[in-house]
């Protein structure tokens, strides 16, 4: 009764970022969609982004430099080098003042030299005496024009930087023997710009482009996405796996994991049996929890097994009195006596489960209004299930719950059979935590993904303060889709056989056992 409950809400550094890239993922997973939603949205924003944007047309021109020494094979390479040379001289004469004041003359249009220099950009091709002018602009008819005579305006200026400002053509030698030295230099050959390739009107815009403004637009708010998610993963802390709840409660066991059924939210009941193959199919991984949950509950003290109990959680609506109603139900099925007893004053929610009167009960027999033979009633359809309803909600639980009478009254009953007592959370009362130091302990719901480790921590230690006994915890509403959720699938699968010894596939009881066997020994081999 004494002994204390170890509740480990830290841990080491590398396991704090274990389980952050393990909540990341966890979180990216179940967020799935809003990674598609942003980069849905993100290309969207970048398509309309480039609606917006001005159509913005490039053309291309290109000039050569050229020399005028032909006569000589032998120095064709060294003209050529002095060419590739002259272009790379010439690609800044290309963006002057002068050379876009002379395109602008040629063209008649309406820019200044700098509005003309914004528009134009020139590259000289690697290995090459190309220059390659490109003009954009807003009008594909006006980049062609104005690339061409672009080209022709640099042309002229090379012509008047090569000739000194005379375009007329050198005087030739009298002395034949000067003429051919002069022309077997290289650097006396009169170089030439020419107009090489004339610009093309361009059909499409080269800004903006729309599908990098998309792919960017996506990325850029798949980050933002991812970000948000990796913030949320980092302030979760909520508990997700039975991981999570383990490395929480230390020592302490884990009695059951609780799936997430549709069956237990039309009803907070266990489905019957006697319902067709398939829902026989889909509920036998609920059925098989509680009892799973009931076996270890038997087994924790095999010589002095539990047999006053409360059954509470942290807070309100974490599943509590669905496992109170269903665990009473599984140990019923076992041939003990079992009774279950509302002892949830503010929030009695028993009798209405099982469809039994709810305007007599606990409270009607602590004041001697009633006794509780005439008040237990037998649960429909489980012989073994004896319920005591709350009665009339009173002005003073907690003074109800502590009284001599109320623990003579479940005295008495534990000399018949097994009490399982539905309490009020932990959390917002005290209630539970004083019924659990009275009896043989508590057991504690932890609803997976809603309960975090702060209300965990705090809840035990409420029950600490008290040296009252844990009997362990249960993880309720267990997801049975995702990452999750293989054991539950695993087990589903291999271990439910209708009456018939046949699967619904067809295959027979032995033959699907024999396959589990060999499943479960790949598994416990961690193949």
């Amino acid at each position: 009764m004494g002994e204390k409950n170890p509740v480990l809400i830290g841990g080491t550094t590398s396991e704090k970022s274990s389980g952050l890239v393990e909540a990341f993922v966890r979180t990216v997973r179940r967020r799935w969609y809003l990674l598609v939603a942003g980069i849905v949205v993100g290309a969207l924003v970048g398509v309309g982004v480039s609606a917006l944007q001005p159509r913005v047309y490039a053309a291309d021109a290109t000039g050569i430099v050229t020399t005028d020494n032909n006569n000589s094979i032998g120095l064709a390479s060294t003209t050529d080098t002095l060419a590739k040379s002259k272009a790379t001289q010439y690609k800044s004469l290309a963006t002057s003042r002068g050379v876009a004041e002379d395109a602008i003359k040629a063209t008649g249009y309406d820019l200044s030299p700098q509005q003309a220099l914004g528009m134009v950009s020139v590259a000289v091709p690697l290995d090459t005496a190309q220059i390659q002018v490109t003009i954009r602009s807003h009008d594909p008819d006006s980049a062609r024009e104005l690339a061409d005579a672009w080209i022709k305006a640099l042309a002229a200026n090379v012509e008047r930087v090569e000739t000194g400002g005379n375009s007329a053509a050198p005087e030739k030698s009298q002395d034949s023997e000067d003429s051919e030295e002069a022309q077997a230099d290289p650097a006396n050959s009169v170089l030439k710009f020419i107009e090489y390739v004339q610009a093309e009107t361009p059909t499409s815009p080269v800004s903006p482009n729309v599908k990098l403004n998309a792919a960017l637009g996506a990325l850029a708010l798949l980050v933002v996405v991812l970000l948000v998610l990796l913030l949320q993963a980092f302030r979760d802390r909520s508990i997700r796996s039975v991981e999570i709840l383990r490395e929480v409660m230390g020592n302490s066991p884990l009695l059951g994991t609780i799936p997430l059924s549709d069956a237990l939210r039309e009803s907070r009941l266990l489905p019957s049996d006697s319902g067709d193959a398939t829902s026989r199919r889909r509920d036998f991984t609920l059925i098989e929890s509680f009892k799973e949950l009931r076996t270890n509950l038997q087994f924790m003290n095999p010589d002095r097994p539990p047999r006053r109990f409360v059954v509470t959680s942290c807070l309100p609506a974490d599943g509590k009195s669905t496992v109170a109603d269903n665990l009473a139900i599984a140990l019923a099925q076992g041939g003990e006596p079992i009774y279950l007893v509302d002892a949830d004053l503010r929030r009695p929610t028993v009798a209405k489960s099982f469809g039994l009167i709810e305007d007599v009960g606990l409270t009607d027999v602590i004041i001697g209004r009633a006794e509780e033979d005439d008040v237990i009633q037998q649960a429909h359809a489980y012989p073994n299930l004896f319920v005591l309803a709350a009665g009339h909600i009173p002005p003073n639980p907690s003074e109800i719950l502590a009284s001599e009478r109320f623990s003579a009254m479940i005295d008495r009953l534990a000399e018949k059979g097994t009490v399982i007592m539905d309490a009020p959370p932990l959390l917002p009362v005290s209630d539970s935590a004083i019924l659990a130091t009275r009896f043989d302990g508590a057991l504690v719901v932890v609803e997976a993904g809603n309960t975090t480790r702060d209300q965990l921590g705090k809840a035990l230690q409420n029950l600490d303060q008290v040296n009252a006994q844990l009997l362990g915890t249960v993880l309720n509403k267990v997801p049975t889709k995702g990452s999750e959720a293989g054991y539950y699938r695993y087990y589903g699968e291999n271990y439910y056989y209708d009456e018939s010894g046949d699967d619904s596939s067809g295959r027979t009881k032995r033959s699907r056992t024999k396959r589990s066997k060999r499943e479960s020994r790949k598994a416990a081999s961690g193949v």
